[in-house]
């Protein structure tokens, strides 16, 4: 492997490499590692950096501006050395488009101007609050009864009148019981400099002192982005700010991210605040993703989201073809949603049960929204009533991937703390979760989201669940551990996650329902020690510790429960089959 060191090609730190870079990976695509120093590198836009990338989960934009641009490239190592990246204005800092074997390591990902602020509440009522804001830490200008930030490279974005966040300043977690409440009216700046009066739509239960993470402009461009690529590896990457999703993999096959860890910059007075969305999203890959050693801590979404992108089939061309549509505004227009050969699976959107599967020949992209499949063999007629019909979703289970999650920390985080919807082998051991939502959420959807995947094999052993865990009301957060896919007309026989086993694990909660399970088969709670916690008062609806809804052939044994709990029963069934408990 050639060996190739930036300096000696004049690329120097302390200056603007992006074109540079750009042009020294144009000339080296293979077989070569690319050396910084541990120093301060700058990336601003530029023309030849811009191309159009359809991002999964991402506001649709007509192209992306690129910082680190690797394209067609295999067998190379970009070795940063402890090398820190300032980028401005809204940017994609890495992007790796159809790459094989590249190796990424030892880089920080950061913006002297920030993606997402934060403010200190000086006072609080039921109808506002005093916040206070750093000119110096968050550069922003009130404009016509409302935020500005100024983000760098002439930007300016608006703050978003809902999905503020309320930590609490001790232990920097998410208030308890406050999750998505803090919805902005308008704001009016006070008497003293850089203190503004935020109205709101009602009580928000904000306390003095509490820091507030202000979400401003949109999910435009991923921290990490690879697309079509195999043998992916990131290790040792600090992300202190990001305008979107962390790390976004579409597409792609053997992806281990490693010691990723997505923490403020304190040295730049942020308490809190790094990314805007989500830690990492992986969407339609397959292979194995492999997620260790790593820290999310104040992320404004789920740290962890693993899922397929499920569309619908409303419209019969031939025997052999139908037209399809992406149906979520945030996830369409991807050209290589399906390749010759893959196999789709035919799902009733009404009981999301799998009716079919067929192998494709060939997927063309009409427009943004719409495709066509051609599969290799007819379908039945059967298939074709309930496509007319538009009760078809269809996803494709060739791009779903294994997941290893292994020792790392999801700290207080907006929502949830690890969601999953995949059919291949899952395992979740030795993490530790104190995640504002539920910690883990198995989902599956075709009707809302659009998150495919239901789950058949799924191990959840060896974690630590803290009393920070579920202290919000947030989507689908039914419990610590929730399996809540989303069902229209649920049948008893035709249960659509299957095999999740949750073993040995630890909880430490406040009278939360630990476990709800929805539409389930063989699902097994054992030897978990569950704490009752004295660090908050009940909050939770429901009075049991678990409930298990539409779950046949399921066991609830050896747990030990240690304390005194409010909970009226240990648990309650709803249209429930074969279920044990001991």
């Amino acid at each position: 492997m050639k060996r190739i060191s930036l300096s000696q090609n004049g690329i120097l730190p302390n200056t603007d490499v992006t074109e540079a870079l750009y042009q020294l990976f144009c000339e080296n695509t293979s077989n070569a590692e690319f050396v910084f120093e541990n120093a301060d590198y700058y990336f601003s836009k530029k023309d030849i950096l811009k191309f159009d990338y359809s991002l999964s989960n991402t506001t649709e934009l007509p192209e992306r501006a690129l910082g680190i641009w690797f394209k067609d490239m295999n067998s190379c190592v970009l070795e940063g050395n402890g090398a820190r990246f300032w980028f401005e204005g809204h940017m994609q800092p890495i992007t790796l488009d159809n790459c094989e074997s590249i190796s990424v390591k030892d880089i920080t990902i950061n913006w002297k101007k920030p993606l997402v602020a934060e403010g200190t509440v000086l006072a609080a009522t039921d109808t506002y609050a005093d916040v206070y804001i750093s000119p110096e830490n968050f550069p922003h200008r009130l404009n016509n009864e409302w935020l500005e930030f100024d983000v760098g490279g002439g930007e300016w974005y608006e703050l978003c009148n809902r999905s503020q966040i309320i930590f609490e300043p001790h232990f920097r977690t998410v208030r308890r019981k406050t999750g998505d409440s803090f919805w902005i009216k308008n704001i009016t700046a006070c008497e003293e400099r850089n203190v503004y009066r935020f109205w709101l739509h009602g009580f928000s239960g904000a306390e003095v002192g509490d820091i507030l993470v202000l979400r401003h402009n949109e999910r435009y461009h991923a921290g990490i982005f690879t697309e079509r690529c195999k043998n992916i590896s990131f290790e040792n990457i600090i992300v202190h700010s990001c305008g979107g999703l962390g790390c976004l993999s579409q597409f792609c096959e053997d992806i281990t991210y490693k010691q990723m860890h997505f923490i403020p910059d304190r040295s730049l007075g942020r308490v809190i605040t790094n990314g805007r969305d989500d830690g990492m999203n992986i969407t339609c890959n397959k292979g194995k993703i492999t997620i260790t050693e790593c820290t999310f801590i104040g992320l404004m979404d789920d740290p962890i989201n693993v899922h397929g992108c499920s569309v619908t089939a409303e419209e019969v061309v031939d025997a052999k073809t139908l037209k399809c549509h992406y149906k979520h505004e945030q996830a369409m227009g991807f050209l290589y949603w399906a390749t010759a050969g893959d196999e789709i699976a035919f799902i009733d959107r009404n009981n999301m049960s799998r009716l079919a599967s067929f192998k494709v020949n060939s997927y063309n992209l009409e427009n943004r929204d719409t495709f066509t499949l051609e599969f290799e063999n007819e379908l039945s007629e059967s298939i074709l009533k309930l496509v007319e019909g538009g009760k078809i979703a269809l996803e494709n289970l060739t791009n779903t991937a294994e997941v290893v999650c292994t020792k790392n920390r999801f700290g207080s985080c907006r929502a949830r703390g690890m969601l999953i919807s995949t059919p291949k082998p899952v395992l979740i051991e030795n993490n530790y979760f104190e995640s504002s939502g539920s910690a883990i959420l198995v989902a599956g959807d075709a009707n809302n989201w659009f998150e495919s995947g239901e789950c058949n094999d799924v191990m959840i052993r060896n974690n630590t669940f803290t009393n920070a865990c579920l202290t919000s009301d947030y989507e689908f957060c039914q419990g610590i551990i929730s399996i809540c896919p989303t069902i229209p007309n649920p049948e008893i026989d035709k249960p659509f996650h299957k095999n999740i086993t949750i073993e040995n694990n630890v909880f430490d909660t406040s009278d939360t329902q630990v476990l709800y399970a929805f539409s389930c088969e063989n699902l097994q709670f054992s030897n978990n020690v569950i704490f009752k916690s004295n660090a908050a008062e009940k909050w939770h609806p429901s009075n049991s510790k678990i409930t298990l809804s539409y779950c046949v052939d399921s066991r609830i044994e050896g747990n030990t429960f240690v304390g005194k709990f409010e909970q009226k029963t240990d648990l309650i069934e709803d249209n429930c089959e074969n279920i044990k408990m001991q």
